[in-house]
């Protein structure tokens, strides 16, 4: 059962998720094309530019400090969430540091993630075409216009013994509340 938090954040009940990377990841630069395909998208270069996401992600490492190994959040077009299967880019932490990786995706509850980024055809594209000039306010920009929406697939508890504060913070979540 989902319910709603806000406009565009969904909590879902049930186990925590475990973010094992137990999925197995897509080859180096592939996408679903045939997700895209059906749908009648074709995919742009932001879900095939592992270094660039990678690139932000490291400017921004203080914000995914406090993750725990195995802690992840994913991006995913909608086509593949109404599918079902796609491909999912995933940012997770191994070692110590975060890592930029495709995924493949089976659906929410086999995401492996705690968090969960749908993306409506282009809103992706906006986010990447920023990555060198504050990304992740286009990003921010892009959850208030409904152009992806966020789903919170891990307990509250979860996400803050994993890490994820500071960064859902970062994109004006604050799930805490003003009350702590």
């Amino acid at each position: 059962m989902m319910d709603s938090v806000s406009a565009h954040v969904s909590e879902a009940g049930g186990p925590p998720v475990q973010a094992t990377g137990s999925l197995p990841d897509a080859p180096a630069g592939a996408f679903d094309h045939a997700v895209h395909d059906a749908a009648g998208l074709q995919p742009g270069p932001a879900w095939c530019d592992v270094a660039g996401w990678q690139a932000l992600i490291g400017r921004h490492a203080r914000l995914f400090d406090a993750w725990i190994d195995g802690a992840a959040i994913g991006f995913v077009p909608r086509a593949a969430a109404d599918a079902g299967a796609g491909t999912m880019l995933a940012w997770t932490r191994h070692g110590g540091g975060m890592r930029v990786e495709q995924r493949r995706f089976g659906g929410f509850a086999d995401c492996a993630v705690a968090v969960l980024f749908v993306a409506e055809p282009d809103a992706l594209e906006e986010v990447h075409a920023r990555l060198h000039d504050n990304a992740l306010g286009a990003m921010k920009l892009q959850l208030r216009r409904g152009g992806m929406l966020l789903y919170v697939l891990a307990p509250k508890t979860q996400l803050l013994e994993d890490g994820y504060e500071d960064f859902l913070e970062a994109l004006g979540l604050a799930f805490m509340g003003a009350c702590r």
